[in-house]
């Protein structure tokens, strides 16, 4: 009875840290508001595809982030995502 006893206070001490660490995490995350959205289609199609391909990276290259994808029966639609750090400032530009 003691040793379950121990292990459930060892399990229970394990979460306190875990949750201590994801609050922490959480903390230090830079707070952002979106700023601008765009949706892009791409056509599946071999020559027009290209076009949705250069607005998409024309976007992604002026700060826009990916947000989700959609699927429909002729292509993809994109949804792009322009966002805005807490102290006004607008990422521009793609990063590692």
């Amino acid at each position: 009875m003691e040793n379950e006893s121990d292990a459930k206070l060892d399990a229970l001490a394990k979460c306190v840290l875990k949750q201590e660490k994801d609050i922490k995490k959480l903390k230090k995350k830079q707070v952002r508001k979106m700023t601008a959205m765009k949706f892009v289609g791409v056509i599946f199609d071999p020559e027009k595809y290209k076009d949705g391909e250069a607005e998409i990276n024309d976007a992604l290259a002026n700060g826009f982030e990916v947000i989700r994808d959609f699927e429909t029966g002729g292509g993809i639609v994109m949804a792009l995502g322009k966002w805005e750090r807490k102290d006004g400032k607008v990422k521009k530009e793609w990063t590692k």
